[in-house]
């Protein structure tokens, strides 16, 4: 990743249906079609600034202390849900809303038991973090997961 984001000192990720994601606007149709099993995609944002001073001022954020093997393991979940390409880098499909972000191609699928939401939970429970990704599919089902975690200080 290092090449798409080289002034990058913090990355973002998100997931989600891959057409709805990466339309500039999208309609009730493609929010029906994300419903069901389809293509996702990655998005990724390179930061050159610390997050709280780069993300709006309405993001919701919850810092959380993580040893340095649940890094590795959050890194290896992310790396899992990149389709690769022949030359082994991520594939691109468009450049993202932000300056400094991209779309990538993902392994994964999206449908409405396999939201954003539930890809986040998983991602921390991969971490070994003790969350559950049970039933998890929407954003206040994830702060609720991680609110008992030890916070750290940004």
């Amino acid at each position: 990743m290092r090449h798409w984001f080289p002034e990058a000192k913090y990355l973002a990720y998100g997931w989600g249906n891959r057409n709805f994601y990466i339309a500039t606007h999208p309609g009730p149709g493609m929010a029906i079609d994300a419903l069901f099993p389809s293509s996702s995609v990655v998005f990724v944002e390179g930061l050159s600034k610390h997050p709280k001073n780069a993300l709006p001022p309405d993001a919701h954020l919850r810092w959380i202390c993580v040893s340095r093997t649940a890094v590795w393991r959050l890194d290896a979940y992310l790396g899992d849900y990149l389709r690769m390409g022949p030359s082994e880098d991520p594939v691109s499909l468009a450049p993202g809303p932000f300056p400094g972000s991209r779309f990538f191609a993902s392994t994964g699928t999206y449908d409405a038991f396999h939201t954003c939401n539930t890809w986040t939970a998983a991602a921390l429970k991969f971490a070994d973090l003790p969350v559950s990704d049970e039933g998890v599919l929407f954003a206040g089902q994830v702060m609720s997961e991680i609110r008992p975690l030890r916070s750290c200080p940004e």
